[in-house]
C-alpha cells in the first residue's frame, strides 16, 4: 500500500483558494455585506459548505501536520482578503491547539491584530483557537487581560470573547469577569455586544454570581451589554435588573 505524501502547508493553501473560488456566490457576497458596519470582502459561501471543506482538510492533515504546519497554513490563509478563507485557516489551526506549544500565542495576537478586520473573524479566532490556548496555557490568561488597554478594535474584542466557550461551562470565570470589568468603560458597540454575550454565559454556570456583577456595576455598564446578558433571565428578573441598573437622573433632567 502506497504510503500517503504529507501535504506541503503552502500548497494546500493555494489549493483552498481555489476551491473557494469555486464556491463563490456574488449575489450572497452581497447580501452578506448587511451583517457588516464596515466593508468586507466576502466570496458569499454558506457555513454548512464552509465546514464541509474545514472538515476535510483537518482529516488531510491531522495525522500528518505538527500545530507548525496548521500556522503556516493559516498564515497564507490569514493574507487572503476573504472573510472565507481566514475562517478555514483559523479553524484548522483550531485542530491543532491540543498540540500548540507557547510561540502559537504571538501568531493569534498577531492574526488578531492585523489579520481580523471584522467581528466575523474574530469569533471564529478567539473562541476556537485563542480561548483552547489559554486554557492550555492560562499563565498567558494575564497578558490577554492586558490587551483590553489596546487601541486595536478587534484584539480588546478577543480578549473578551475567547472566554464564551469556558465561560459557557464555569472555567476561569474570575478572568471573564475581570476583562468584562475592565471593558465596561469601552466605547465601541461590538465590545458592549462581546461583554454582554461572554456575561450571559457565565451566567448559565452560576446565575447568582452574575445578578451579583450586574448589580455592583450598575449604571456603569452600557445598555447593550445588560440585555445580552440578561436574555436568560426570567422576565420579571429582567425588568427588576433592568431598574435596578439604571443610571441615576440628574436633577431637573427629563
Amino acid at each position: 500500500m502506497k504510503e500517503r505524501e504529507r501535504p506541503d502547508p503552502r500548497a494546500l493553501a493555494r489549493e483552498t483558494l481555489r476551491r473557494l473560488r469555486s464556491l463563490r456566490d456574488p449575489d450572497a457576497a452581497r447580501s452578506g455585506q448587511r451583517f457588516f458596519k464596515e466593508p468586507v470582502a466576502l466570496l458569499g459561501i454558506g457555513a454548512p459548505a464552509l465546514d464541509r471543506l474545514a472538515k476535510d482538510l483537518i482529516k488531510r492533515t491531522r495525522a500528518e501536520w505538527s500545530w507548525k504546519d496548521a500556522a503556516l497554513f493559516c498564515d497564507f490563509l490569514a493574507k487572503n482578503p476573504h472573510l472565507e478563507a481566514r475562517a478555514v485557516g483559523y479553524t484548522l489551526v483550531a485542530a491543532f491547539v491540543d498540540r500548540a506549544e507557547p510561540p502559537l500565542f504571538p501568531r493569534i495576537r498577531g492574526w488578531l491584530e492585523k489579520s481580523c478586520g471584522n467581528w466575523a473573524a474574530v469569533d471564529t479566532l478567539a473562541p476556537r483557537v485563542l480561548g483552547p490556548f489559554l486554557d492550555r496555557y492560562p499563565e498567558r490568561i494575564r497578558e490577554v487581560t492586558g490587551w483590553t488597554k489596546s487601541e486595536n478594535l478587534w484584539l480588546r474584542r478577543g480578549a473578551i470573547v475567547a472566554f464564551v466557550p469556558h465561560a459557557r461551562k464555569g472555567k476561569h470565570l474570575d478572568a471573564a469577569y475581570a476583562i468584562a470589568e475592565k471593558l465596561l468603560g469601552d466605547e465601541e458597540d461590538l465590545i458592549h455586544k462581546a461583554v454582554g454575550w461572554v456575561l450571559r454565559e457565565a451566567g448559565k454556570a452560576d446565575t447568582a454570581r452574575l445578578e451579583r456583577f450586574l448589580r455592583k456595576h450598575g449604571p456603569k455598564i452600557p445598555r447593550t451589554t445588560l440585555r445580552y446578558a440578561i436574555e436568560r433571565f426570567p422576565e420579571s428578573k429582567r425588568k427588576q435588573l433592568l431598574a435596578a441598573t439604571r443610571t441615576a437622573r440628574r436633577p431637573g433632567s427629563r
